[in-house]
C-alpha cells in the first residue's frame, strides 16, 4: 500500500474543475447581478443551496482540512480499505479518495454516537 493509497492521492482533480466551475459561476454571478430587478442576490457560494459540493470546491484533497493522524487496529483498517473499494465502485464515475472516506466514516460517527458508545463497550470501556 502506497502513501498515496492510505492517504489520498494529492493529484485530486476535482480541484481543476472547481477552477473552471468557479470561472464559469463568477461570470454567471455577473451576469445574473446586472440584470436583476433590485433583488438582493448573495454570491458567496457558502449559503446558496446551488452552492459547489465539497469535492468540486476544493484545491486538493488535503485542502481545508485539519491533520489528525488516527491508529487503527488491523482488523479495523482491513474493513476500512474494503469500504474504499466497495465506495469507488459504487460510485463509479467519481475518483473515490481515501481521505474523503475516512471523513466520511468519522462524520458518521459523530451523526450515530450510539454507535460508537456500543464500540467502546465491546473494547472494554465501562467496566471500572
Amino acid at each position: 500500500m502506497t502513501k498515496d493509497d492510505r492517504y489520498g492521492a494529492t493529484d485530486d482533480d476535482y480541484g481543476e474543475y472547481s477552477a473552471e466551475a468557479e470561472s464559469e459561476a463568477n461570470a454567471e454571478d455577473s451576469e445574473s447581478e446586472s440584470s436583476n430587478t433590485g433583488e438582493n442576490v448573495e454570491t458567496n457560494g457558502s449559503t446558496e443551496p446551488d452552492a459547489l459540493p465539497f469535492i468540486f470546491a476544493r484545491r486538493t484533497v488535503k485542502a481545508d482540512r485539519e491533520a489528525m493522524p488516527v491508529y487503527v487496529q488491523d482488523t479495523t483498517a482491513g474493513k476500512i480499505n474494503d469500504l474504499e473499494r466497495e465506495l469507488s465502485q459504487q460510485f463509479d464515475g467519481d475518483k473515490v479518495m481515501a481521505l474523503d472516506v475516512r471523513e466520511a466514516l468519522i462524520r458518521a460517527g459523530l451523526e450515530n454516537a450510539n454507535d460508537v458508545q456500543r464500540v467502546m463497550k465491546e473494547w472494554g470501556y465501562g467496566r471500572r
